[in-house]
């Protein structure tokens, strides 16, 4: 009597019974340990500022931690909940009036943290497409360089 396996894999030219195939399988799975997600971006802490209605720019804050060992740098960021967010720094003007300035980007150096507060980075928020209650939820979404994106959900406050 001749037996049959079925085969669904081979090595060396030798087929291997559907049993012997899923030992083999589950022991190159299940070798060594999973990787670990490698350290870098982590930002935490995010909020938007409510500075009134739709027709009024709002303000956003957190904090970026780079838990790398390289330098990264946020290059962008957008919601969908507004036609625009720039990337901006509160700045002493000459005459000694504090003014903003957009800024292209923010770099986060290695092992280090940037935060977005009150008198600093911040984002500005632009033409948002409903009104921002406290509590309510705002998406952001930042783009690094070598990260990527990062989609944050920020805190309304009313401020």
């Amino acid at each position: 009597m001749t037996r049959r396996f079925l085969s669904v894999a081979r090595i060396r030219g030798r087929s291997l019974p559907l049993t012997a195939a899923l030992v083999l399988l589950g022991t190159v799975a299940c070798s060594g340990t999973p990787p670990s997600p490698p350290p870098g971006i982590v930002v935490r802490g995010a909020w938007v500022q409510v500075a009134g209605g739709i027709d009024q720019p709002a303000a956003g804050y957190l904090t970026i931690d780079n838990r790398g060992s390289t330098d990264d740098t946020l290059v962008f960021a957008s919601s969908p909940d507004a036609s625009s967010v720039e990337l901006h720094e509160t700045q002493p003007e000459m005459s000694g009036m504090i003014g903003m300035e957009s800024v292209a980007q923010v770099t986060c150096p290695a092992d280090a943290t940037v935060t977005f507060a009150p008198g600093g980075y911040h984002l500005m928020i632009s033409g948002l497409s409903a009104p921002l209650r406290s509590d309510d939820s705002f998406e952001l979404d930042l783009e690094f360089e070598h990260a990527g994106t990062i989609v944050v959900q920020a805190t309304v406050r009313q401020v």
